[in-house]
């Protein structure tokens, strides 16, 4: 497990929000360090490729990019002002820490009003976003020589291990699963393979499918293997729609992933001994399983969910050990194509 925590901890310390953050030149490092080819993509995905045998070719697509926000105000006082990059709970920002990707990256923290200065009916609601701000503290001209409209924002990284496989940070969502698919790109190119298989840890998923897109236009592969995060299991929640943690990752199924590759996913796991739970998925899935999958020429995918806790805060948490079962389960599948 040393080797998935030294890796989780690298990936979620590093920022990636549209075309800002250094986690795709950081991926680039961790698979050119294990001997492989990789190269940033236009849209700043990152792409390397395990050379097979038939010609065929194969994708392993997880989605690099993270939730955040973007600055799109400095008032007179220094205080900034943000709109969200992707979906955030609004409900867990007040006094969060943050990073500000500027000329140069600084610190700061989101506040509000104190409390004490609040009406009874404000103290009822949750604070939209339009009423927060992040507070560097610096003079404010100082602060606009650093910090620009447009400019990305994130959450501050703790990584913390738990008790026992489980870890939390930002950003599990997805650099777990780019963990999982780049843990099996280095294990696939130990082992000869019949297809060609790409991975690609695709830009934007959280808020446009951009990298999923093009990925679709540049590779025509006979199958994807879309890797991302699934909810888990937390109070309140209905176990049909949540997944225990540390239980082996999830196999979608439902429309718009065909059952063939549902069936093999299921062999594979039951071969390798390997837990796993079905997620069923009766429409869209939500993942980069849809953007590739009504591509133009459309390419079947099957999709592996890691379960997270606490999905788009900086807290989020997962198991290691389902990291190191959905890497197992992509490497043993691509064999058996």
């Amino acid at each position: 497990m040393e080797t998935i925590d030294r890796l989780l901890e690298k990936l979620t310390s590093a920022a990636a929000i549209g075309y800002a953050g250094d986690a795709p030149q950081l991926v680039i490092e961790e698979l050119k360090a294990a001997g492989l080819t990789a190269a940033l993509t236009k849209d700043r995905s990152v792409h390397a490729i395990v050379n097979g045998t038939d010609g065929r070719d194969v994708i392993i697509a997880c989605h690099l990019d993270e939730i955040g926000f973007v600055v799109t105000g400095i008032d007179g006082s220094g205080f900034i002002k943000i709109n969200e990059v992707g979906k955030s709970d609004v409900r867990i920002l007040i006094g969060q820490e943050m990073l500000i990707h500027g000329r140069e990256t600084i610190a700061g923290y989101i506040g509000a009003k104190p409390p004490h200065l609040l009406s009874p009916a404000e103290r009822s609601r949750v604070f939209p976003l339009p009423d927060l701000f992040v507070d560097t503290s610096m003079p404010v001209d100082a602060l606009k020589s650093i910090v620009r409209i447009g400019d990305m924002v994130t959450f501050k990284n703790r990584y913390q291990k738990l008790h026992d496989s489980l870890r939390s940070a930002k950003a599990m969502d997805n650099r777990a699963s780019v963990a999982a698919g780049i843990m099996a790109l280095v294990e696939l190119q130990k082992h000869p393979v019949k297809p060609n298989v790409h991975f690609v840890a695709t830009s934007q998923e959280e808020f446009s499918g951009l990298g999923a897109r093009l990925l679709s236009q540049r590779v025509h592969a006979c199958c994807a293997i879309i890797v991302d995060v699934t909810f888990g299991d937390q109070p309140d929640l209905p176990e049909t729609e949540v997944f225990p943690l540390a239980s082996g990752p999830t196999l979608g199924r439902g429309g718009t992933l065909p059952a063939k590759f549902f069936k093999l996913l299921v062999q594979c796991a039951q071969e390798l001994g390997i837990p796993y739970q079905v997620e069923p998925l009766p429409t869209n899935t939500g993942t980069d399983a849809d953007s590739i999958a009504f591509s133009v020429d459309g390419i079947p995918c099957c999709l592996l969910g890691i379960p997270v806790r606490n999905m788009h805060t900086p807290v989020e948490v997962v198991s290691l050990q389902d990291i190191e079962r959905t890497s197992q389960l992509i490497v043993h599948f691509v064999k058996k194509l």
